[in-house]
Order: structure tokens, then C-alpha cells, then sequence
């Protein structure tokens, strides 16, 4: 099926607005420099977009929500097998879970560099402040699950829990934030994965 006219322009719009906003950030990013690249008046871009954050949003929202789902997914997994006692496997899972993610992120690099590096101003700035607060709530069930198996005598203080999520994550998404090419980032997860695993553990065995 061939596009309509409509289609295309749209897609170059989209194409224009992604290197405006790479080069400049959501802040900086003029929507009249973006319709006279894309040959459109600025009028003729809110036909497509109503403003400046649903254009970044076309950009950055479908790989938000996919990567949301890819923490959601590895998460219930991890969940499951401590449930089911594996915990040799649950490192195993986090560890193909992880790269798996990576893999993701550079599959879709632009937008994610977009998305952690270019969003300040947007409606997505604090986006991967959503993401801690969901992977922060997902470690305290894995806590309090390890409480009720009588795996753990007491969960960590809630701030404290609060602070090593926030801090892996960052380490976990320094990829996109230092701009590693790809082979590096698979290097450097091969590092990091154990060396958080081999943190979290001495937390679990310290309770």
C-alpha cells in the first residue's frame, strides 16, 4: 500500500523534528526551523501536532512505554522465581533480562537518546523518574516477598532502598547518557550486571 501525501509529510516532519531536536533539545528546538526543513509554513505543522510536546511525544512515546513494559516483564519474572526458590536462575534470568534491554535501547537509540539526554522541558523529563519510582516499588515487593518466605529478617529502610534503586538504574542507563556505541555497552553490562548482582546479594545476606 502506498502512502498518501499526508503519510509522507507527516514522516517528514517527524524526520526534521528528530535532528532538531538531537541538535538543540526539547528546550531549544524551534518549530520554525522544523517546518522550513520539512517545506511546510509553521501553521502547518499543528495540523500534525497541536504542539511542541506532541511532536517530541511521536517521537519518544512508543519506545517509552516498550521499554516501561520490558522493566514490568523482568520484573514479575524475578518475583516468580524467588517464589519458585531459584535463585541461581532468577541471577541468570536478570542477566539475559538486562541484555535483552540493551538490545532494546539500541534498537531504537535515537529516540531513547532523545528521551534521557534531549527532554528536559517536555512532558517526559521526568520520565525515567516514573521508572524508578516502578522499579523501586517492584524491589520493595521482592523485600517483602523474601520477609514472608523467611528468606530476610527485615526489609531495608524504605529511603535508603530508595537511593541503591535510583543509583542502579543511573548505572544501568549510562549507556545512552555517555553515548556508548553498542559493542561497548555489552561490555560494559558484562561488568555491571554482576557487580550490582554481587551488591544486592550482600544487602539480602547483611538482613
Amino acid at each position: 500500500m502506498t502512502e498518501s501525501k499526508a503519510e509522507k509529510t507527516k514522516k517528514n516532519l517527524l524526520d526534521y523534528a528528530k535532528a532538531e531536536f538531537t541538535r538543540h533539545g526539547f528546550a531549544e528546538a524551534n518549530m520554525r526551523t522544523i517546518a522550513h526543513k520539512a517545506g511546510l509554513t509553521t501553521g502547518a505543522i499543528y495540523r500534525y501536532f497541536p504542539d511542541k510536546n506532541a511532536l517530541f511525544s511521536a517521537l519518544v512515546g512508543p519506545a517509552a512505554e516498550e521499554i516501561k513494559q520490558h522493566f514490568d516483564a523482568l520484573a514479575r519474572h524475578q518475583l516468580t522465581m524467588l517464589e519458585n526458590n531459584n535463585r541461581i536462575e532468577d541471577f541468570v534470568a536478570s542477566s539475559e533480562g538486562m541484555l535483552a534491554v540493551v538490545d532494546f535501547i539500541y534498537s531504537r537509540y535515537e529516540a531513547f537518546d532523545l528521551l534521557i539526554n534531549r527532554s528536559a522541558g517536555s512532558s517526559w523529563e521526568h520520565y525515567i523518574d516514573s521508572l524508578i519510582e516502578s522499579d523501586l516499588a517492584s524491589t520493595q515487593a521482592y523485600f517483602a516477598k523474601m520477609v514472608d518466605m523467611k528468606l530476610l529478617a527485615h526489609r531495608p529502610e524504605p529511603r535508603y532502598l530508595a537511593l541503591l534503586v535510583k543509583q542502579s538504574f543511573k548505572q544501568v542507563l549510562e549507556i545512552v547518557t555517555s553515548h556508548m556505541r553498542r559493542e561497548e555497552a555489552l561490555d560494559y553490562m558484562k561488568l555491571l550486571i554482576p557487580f550490582l548482582y554481587a551488591g544486592w546479594r550482600t544487602v539480602l545476606e547483611g538482613n
